[in-house]
């Protein structure tokens, strides 16, 4: 299991999230397991995510896989504007998974710091990783993200927990004079679970648990 890359570098749980955990774990198994002997709370029904519709990509460029633009922002979502909703929690979490390489391959915060609560650890971490590169004249190569299945459901309570599965792609942090700092040589596949909740100055993530997944049979 490696112990270095962008979302490697901060696996922790806090906040909300120490509190809904559980359930979240709980929802996510009804909804991809058909012999489980829980039986769910009717409010913590998943909400799947819908299969995107990839957009036109005129240059060619890939949209998956390694060779991805980390350089390019991701596409803002509708749905950071529209009404709080499971649907809205999944594309918002998924926005934000899909930020980390961005901000870490090009040290541009200003999405991430709207989206980042107080209280975020894992917000905090990645931040503080990418300013350090980037301050030092360094920088992040590749690092692309593949994002897979997501699932929400409504805590009531003003917050939703949100699901999401990734795949981070090798990456390597090389210093200003060239030398390699830090070499991720592996692919590595995530699961990212998130408190969300949207203010009167819009979505906010309130805190992020990272579990590595292992796919080995």
């Amino acid at each position: 299991m490696r112990s270095t890359g962008s979302w490697a570098c901060g696996l922790v749980l806090v906040g909300a999230l120490a509190l809904a955990g559980c359930t979240a774990e709980g929802a996510a198994k009804t909804a991809t397991t058909s012999s489980g002997s829980s039986t769910p709370a009717p409010s913590a029904t998943p909400s799947p995510s819908p299969t995107p519709t990839p957009a036109p990509t005129p240059s060619g460029a890939p949209t998956s896989g390694p060779d991805q633009d980390v350089t390019k922002p991701p596409t803002r979502p509708a749905a950071l504007d529209g009404a709080a909703s499971e649907d809205s929690a999944i594309a918002v979490a998924k926005y934000f998974a899909a930020l980390v390489t961005y901000v870490t391959s090009t040290g541009e915060f200003g999405e991430w710091d709207a989206l980042s609560g107080d209280e975020c650890k894992f917000c905090a971490s990645v931040r503080e990783k990418a300013a350090a590169i980037h301050e030092a004249g360094g920088r992040s190569i590749g690092g692309a993200v593949d994002i897979g299945f997501g699932s929400a459901f409504d805590n009531g309570d003003g917050t939703f927990v949100a699901s999401v599965e990734l795949t981070e792609y090798p990456s390597q942090v090389v210093s200003a004079d060239g030398a390699v700092l830090e070499d991720v040589p592996e692919t590595a596949t995530y699961r990212a679970t998130m408190v969300l909740a949207q203010g009167a100055a819009g979505w906010v993530v309130e805190g992020v648990q990272v579990d590595e997944i292992d796919l080995a049979p």
